[in-house]
């Protein structure tokens, strides 16, 4: 016999085989014992919930010669050849694939005609909302009224989209997503059955990586057992998601905090190279903040995400160094990085921006404790205690509407361009200084894109066009000619360049 996926091979073939889904699951159940049938159901929730599992069964109750208390016998005639899919009057219908009026005019021709092995006649239509304008009108007066041997029941994953006409005409039924703790137990159950040593660690990632889905938590626990056999443990279900350890987060968040630009694409890019998705980073990194936020200002009563009780000295840390708000608008800044990258090319290079966007915003609130950096002494260009004199404070001012201005246009430019410094203007040229370990920050703002937009803003503020110049700015030996140049305009108190 050909190989049959877990999902399948698991798929519950009894009313109180079906996990989760207890209101629906008693309400059909009950339905089937008292004889109270009705002509159409609309079963709606997220993928990989139970619906088509519980319309099968629904089916073959109907059609059971044998019904045992509301449950089908699975031993009669009619249930096998209905598990096995051979029984000629349960026809499935994919509305992705046959959504057009033609298809459900052929439809209503058939039903007419009498079922041919049982009692009833049952139609599941799965993604029904796929289903054309038309296609659905076609539709309604059989549902509303079809002939008394035939059952309709309709399946999908986005009710919304389902017309209310259609709706009125079901008896409606929404499927939930799938605690982990529901999932872990149906894994449990399964790999031991199949002889699958699965450890508890790996269980809950598959688990929270299902997202309430038990037949991607199967589809996941097939894959790993293709991949590593009868043994399975944490790392290999981060491996074959192409997810990241959550210590991993842990660190990255800390080089986030603590503005550390260098560690954050050294560690951005080992995970890329070890075949991470970029977008899964940024969504793990969404999770982790989440789990921070709730282990902050939840109490301890959610239930995290990603975090593990090896992470409580990173989040006990972590949690200090960033407010409510900073949270807040890191999440959205995650999420709009996820989005950014679920379109675009260019996957590594906006995964960077995203998480230099991230390290600005938190560089404005209370970071990590970290080692002071160490100041030689007798260098005259290094002011760090002077006092800002009143043309410092306007060049900052003029700085910060810069920098608000591109904002404004485009987010990655302005992540970019605030890691720079406005070093002021001479002769109808601006310069913006970039310390040496920004090269990545500086090489970008020169792409044509980038500067135009940083043009734009500058003659909306001066009123008058502008050129740009970026230039790369050496404390130690002001060896970079445009440095020198920018000195020689405005001198070493306005040109100050800061460790």
């Amino acid at each position: 016999m050909a190989y049959l996926a877990l999902y399948r091979a698991w798929r519950p073939r009894r009313f109180n085989e079906v996990v989760g889904q207890e209101q629906t699951v008693t309400a059909l159940h009950n339905a089937v014992k008292e004889k109270k049938i009705a002509h159409a159901y609309l079963f709606a929730g997220p993928r990989g919930t139970g619906k088509t599992s519980l319309a099968k069964i629904l089916a073959k109750a109907v059609n059971c010669e044998d019904l045992q208390e509301g449950e089908p016998c699975n031993s009669c005639s009619n249930c096998l050849d209905i598990n096995q899919g051979n029984f000629m009057d349960v026809i499935e219908i994919d509305a992705a694939s046959n959504r057009g009026i033609d298809e459900i005019r052929d439809l209503r021709e058939k039903v007419r005609v009498l079922p041919a092995q049982g009692k009833y006649k049952v139609y599941i239509i799965d993604e029904v909302h796929m289903l054309t304008t038309e296609a659905f009108n076609a539709l309604l007066k059989t549902i509303e009224e079809p002939p008394a041997s035939v059952m309709f029941i309709l399946a999908t994953t986005e009710a919304q989209k389902i017309p209310a006409t259609i709706r009125s005409r079901c008896q409606n039924y929404n499927f939930r997503r799938l605690t982990n703790e529901e999932i872990i137990n149906r894994l449990n159950v399964i790999t031991a059955d199949n002889g699958i040593n699965l450890d508890e660690e790996a269980a809950l990632l598959i688990a929270r990586r299902a997202s309430g889905s038990l037949r991607d938590a199967l589809s996941v626990l097939d894959q790993l057992t293709s991949y590593k056999g009868q043994v399975i443990n944490k790392a290999d279900v981060l491996d074959i998601l192409g997810l990241v350890d959550n210590l991993f987060l842990a660190r990255l968040l800390d080089a986030v905090i603590a503005g550390d630009t260098n560690n954050i694409i050294k560690l951005l890019g080992l995970a890329i190279n070890e075949g991470k998705e970029a977008r899964q980073i940024a969504e793990e990194m969404s999770l982790y903040l989440r789990d921070i936020m709730l282990y902050a200002y939840g109490g301890g009563v959610a239930e995290l995400l990603v975090a593990t009780n090896e992470l409580l000295p990173f989040m006990d840390r972590q949690k200090e160094a960033m407010t409510k708000d900073d949270i807040i608008n890191g999440l959205q800044i995650m999420l709009d990085t996820g989005e950014r990258l679920r379109y675009r090319e260019g996957q590594r290079f906006l995964l960077e921006l995203g998480f230099l966007e991230l390290a600005q915003a938190f560089t404005t609130s209370t970071k990590l404790p970290t080692v002071p950096v160490r100041e030689e002494v007798g260098r005259e260009s290094v002011q760090n205690f002077k006092q800002k004199s009143e043309k410092d404070e306007a060049k900052e001012i003029l700085w910060q509407k810069i920098l608000a201005n591109v904002k404004e246009i485009k987010i990655p430019t302005h992540a970019l361009l605030s890691q720079g410094n406005l070093l002021g203007a001479k002769d109808n040229v601006v310069y913006i200084g970039f310390k040496k370990g920004f090269k990545f920050h500086k090489e970008r703002m020169e792409e044509r894109a980038n500067k135009e937009i940083v043009a734009t803003v500058l003659e909306e503020i001066f009123n008058r066009q502008v050129e740009i110049e970026f230039i790369f700015i050496d404390d130690e030996y002001y060896n970079d000619i445009m440095v020198k140049k920018a000195i020689e305009f405005f001198g070493e108190e306005i040109v100050e360049i800061n460790d």
